[in-house]
């Protein structure tokens, strides 16, 4: 082509989109200077007289993101049209493509719409194929609605989404009028109870109502209702409509104790059966028949006022959880609730924690996949409800964007057309994805599934070392004290990636210098460090970890057994067997006996377990008298 034609063509777009008033970059314009040459091959003058006719007029010239959201809008129409759902997802696919392939790329809202359509085609694509198009054009005219649902769904290995999208059809024909008022109550509802809902409390089992009657019923109070059902996110609302009481006993909870601003101080009002505890006997509420009203009224054991008191917070619209966890002695279960100050919100889980528990992890069950999950991650939800929906959701594209960058992407891919404009471009490695977790996580660093991504990432070796600590960093700076748990889940796998050993270890040893006050967690990185040093061929090392749980946590939960058995596979190993019944003996006698326990609660403390073993051991050895002198010791009273 004739040298200067493009430096011509572009003088007159320049002039000519002045003229018109299209706002045009110099980017944009090149872009258009270059496709004009490609397409008619003619002198540069006669090029630059088509292109002044183009944007003659009132002619506007899109820019890269309005061609995208046209390109998107054109894929769901189509799709409309023919129903081909697989087509459409290669379409709008190729769209979100576009979007992060650039690097950096600031446009949140773009990234929010196209991981929005890549979302609704492939959930929808799931859903009946009697239902699915209808669904498409009312999600499509309820924005709101299609988001926070789209968004609010997570894992499809656990998840029935023909069943989500199926309670949401029943609620939109049923309920007409009200379903586009209260787009968070319906998505919470419709990922919550796409399948039955059910709980078992030691020997009662209690199961949910049906959905819609759920739905009435935090429609028809909705005045009552403690934190309101519009203003909570979806993300909170989960914890609100995942209640297993009836709609009767709802009901109740709700005129006894509406408005009670600590919902988690009711697990005291219901008095402990301690004939059970202490007896074995049946509990009282059981024999008169398990409901709220006859839990106050006869009481129970620690599961009964843990599910009491999270029961009536759901009737009363307080996110609740119940909560379980282990000590040395025995299992515990007790409530979680959201407490709000002004802009602050956040979870207690102190109500029924008792002394002995304040050191020990606990876990709940996430209402949506069921899977058990620490407590601490209700903690950062709480914080991600203080950030604002299009951040909220943003975040979520963000970190869409980063595992399709690692799922779809190649690195030597050639860039998606239109994409380039001549911006640097995202590598599909873990930098690029790196970024795209950090822009997500900067606008919501409570999003947990950005950071369990980065945890992912550490876990397969491919941070580097300078990676790890940097991401360390970010991670203490939101988490520290605040969310140990959560804390331990991410920084487990980052400093187990890690190659070298001792730079390994000096992590390791900051962490548990930070776990001091959690002794669960602090037993848990020794436990670590352990099974380093063992995988390092240093089993000095490992057994001085062992050796360290053994002597300062056999009183605070479990972890001692798992230390004990670590610690004898070394000795074995070793040729120093002679040594295993002295390490039980000692552990035996550094653990406390429980008192006042039935057996069954008896049975499952350390002093049991560890006593059951040790006298296992004498009888291998051949010493019958001694472990039948220390039988007797380990019975329950």
């Amino acid at each position: 082509m004739m040298p200067g034609i493009a430096s011509c063509l572009g003088a007159a777009l320049t002039a000519a989109s002045a003229a018109s008033g299209a706002a045009l970059d110099g980017d944009a314009i090149d872009r258009l200077a270059r496709r004009a040459m490609e397409r008619w091959e003619v002198p540069g003058v006669a090029v630059a007289a088509i292109a002044v006719c183009m944007l003659g007029g009132s002619a506007q010239v899109e820019s890269p993101a309005a061609q995208i959201r046209a390109d998107i809008a054109a894929a769901l129409d189509a799709l409309q049209r023919t129903g081909d759902f697989e087509q459409a997802l290669v379409a709008v696919g190729a769209s979100f493509d576009q979007v992060l392939a650039p690097a950096p790329t600031q446009d949140k809202t773009l990234f929010r719409d196209a991981a929005l359509a890549v979302r609704l085609v492939e959930q929808l694509k799931e859903a009946d194929a009697s239902k699915r198009l209808d669904l498409l054009a009312y999600l499509r005219a309820n924005d709101e609605l299609a988001s926070t649902l789209a968004f609010l769904v997570k894992d499809s290995k656990h998840e029935n989404r023909a069943a989500i999208y199926g309670l949401l059809d029943r609620l939109r024909r049923q309920r007409p009028k009200l379903v586009p008022k209260y787009p968070s109550l319906v998505a919470a509802i419709c990922v919550v109870h796409d399948e039955t809902l059910k709980r078992t409390i030691n020997e009662n089992a209690a199961r949910a109502d049906d959905p819609l009657a759920i739905f009435d019923f935090y429609v028809k109070n909705e005045k009552r209702m403690f934190f309101g059902i519009r203003d909570l996110p979806a993300q909170l609302l989960v914890y609100v409509v995942d209640s297993t009481a009836s709609v009767e006993e709802m009901t109740w909870a709700l005129s006894r104790f509406a408005g009670n601003p600590e919902v988690g101080r009711l697990f005291f009002d219901i008095e402990y059966d301690y004939d059970h505890l202490r007896k074995g006997t049946p509990k009282k509420v059981t024999r008169a028949g398990w409901n709220l009203p006859n839990i106050l009224r006869y009481g129970g054991v620690c599961a009964d006022q843990a599910y009491f008191a999270m029961s009536v917070g759901k009737s009363i619209g307080v996110p609740t959880a119940y909560a379980v966890g282990r000590s040395s002695s025995s299992a515990h279960a007790w409530v979680g609730f959201l407490q709000a100050r002004g802009h602050q919100a956040w979870w207690n889980f102190e109500m029924g924690r008792y002394e002995a528990y304040q050191g020990v992890r606990g876990v709940v069950r996430d209402p949506q996949t069921r899977r058990r999950i620490p407590d601490s991650s209700l903690s950062l939800l709480a914080r991600l409800g203080q950030v604002k929906r299009a951040d909220r959701e943003a975040a979520v594209a963000y970190v869409d964007a980063a595992s399709r960058l690692r799922t779809i992407m190649r690195p030597q891919r050639a860039p998606a057309s239109g994409s380039t404009d001549g911006k640097p471009q995202r590598e599909a490695d873990v930098t690029g994805t790196l970024d795209l977790l950090e822009q997500g996580l900067r606008l919501a660093p409570e999003y947990a599934p950005g950071w369990l991504m980065v945890a992912k990432l550490a876990d397969r070796g491919e941070l580097s070392l300078a990676q790890t600590k940097r991401w360390a960093g970010f991670l203490d700076r939101l988490c520290g004290t605040r969310y140990p748990d959560f804390y331990l889940t991410v920084l487990y796998p980052m400093i187990r990636g890690v190659d070298d050993v001792r730079e390994q270890n000096v992590l390791w040893n900051n962490a548990f210098k930070l776990f001091q006050g959690r002794l669960d967690l602090a037993a848990a990185v020794r436990m670590a460090q352990g099974k380093m040093w063992e995988a390092a061929g240093k089993p000095r090392n490992a057994s001085q970890c062992y050796e360290d749980v053994i002597g300062r946590y056999a009183n605070a939960g479990p972890f001692v057994i798992g230390a004990l058995d670590s610690l004898e596979k070394l000795l074995h190993r070793a040729g120093r067997g002679e040594r295993v019944l002295m390490l039980y003996e000692k552990a035996f006698r550094s653990i406390k006996r429980p008192q006042d326990m039935a057996g069954p609660f008896f049975r499952q403390s350390n002093f049991y377990k560890v006593g059951s073993l040790y006298v296992d051991r004498l009888m291998q050895a051949g010493m019958w008298q001694r472990a039948a002198a220390i039988r007797p010791l380990i019975e329950p009273n």
